[in-house]
């Protein structure tokens, strides 16, 4: 563990070239994360993200194997690429396989939203609620366009998540235009998905459809769990993506009640 120390008006930029100084990790092999969030974008200023003292894990990427040089190719020869457009900064954001199967990924959720609400740093919260606010509004309003990935192996290296299903989707707010990549559920697991988070939920002083609508409905999913809200909007396209958790909440709800009426 390293300590270091940056001004107020630093940005994450200015973080990751400190630590490519002291750890000597090139900048497009560090990954920055602090309290579970994923610090990609150089222009935010680290004073709004963190305090004082908190602890920022790196994970630095294995670096690249060279391919042995052909005949004709090394020093001396250039190649050049004309960049066609702008240049974009900000890739797409990735969202993974939660867990191996619907308790696990149950699980993982609820840690998120735990984790979301107690962080301290406003910037991020304030990013994660405008993240939460724009997939919702382009769900409800159709501002939304999702593909299904059969081979996500182009954008993750991860060997657990190679052969899982993901999907591409592009969403826009306003003039706000957003890509991510997020792993697939089918029916039988978002229905697994919210059965365990309802049968968690739900006790004796909580047993009304209201409150594990809170547990696990369109706005909780929108913002701890984008592979669930985005794979609900893609396997039930004919109805509001609320209209859609509330059904499935209730069905879950109905069925907890029978078993445990039963027992």
């Amino acid at each position: 563990m390293i300590r270091i120390t940056l001004d107020a008006k630093d940005t994450v930029g200015d973080l990751r070239r400190q630590v490519k100084q002291e750890l000597k990790v090139p900048l497009s092999r560090q990954h920055l994360s602090i309290g579970g969030i994923k610090l990609e974008r150089d222009h935010m200023v680290v004073s709004e993200l963190m305090e004082n003292g908190d602890i920022v894990l790196l994970k630095a990427d294995a670096p690249a194997k060279r391919k042995p040089l052909k005949q004709g190719e090394g020093e001396g020869k250039k190649r050049q690429k004309k960049a066609k457009g702008k240049c974009k900064t900000d890739g797409p954001e990735v969202f993974g396989w939660e867990g191996d199967d619907a308790e696990s990924i149950a699980q993982t959720i609820r840690a998120h939203g735990a984790e979301g609400g107690k962080l301290s740093s406003s910037g991020i919260q304030v990013y994660l609620r405008t993240m939460q606010m724009h997939r919702l509004s382009a769900a409800a309003e159709g501002k939304y366009r999702i593909t299904e990935l059969l081979d996500p192996s182009d954008f993750t290296s991860s060997a657990v998540s190679r052969g899982k299903k993901y999907l591409s989707v592009e969403f826009s707010h306003g003039r706000k235009k957003h890509k991510e990549f997020v792993a697939l559920y089918g029916d039988e697991t978002i229905k697994g998905v919210i059965a365990a988070m309802v049968r968690t939920h739900t006790t004796a002083k909580r047993v009304t459809l209201k409150s594990s609508l809170r547990a696990i409905g369109a706005e909780k999913a929108a913002f701890s769990s984008p592979p669930l809200f985005w794979s609900v909007r893609h396997e039930y396209p004919e109805v509001s993506v609320e209209s859609t958790f509330k059904a499935l909440v209730q069905e879950a709800y109905d069925k907890f009640e029978e078993e445990r009426g039963s027992s």
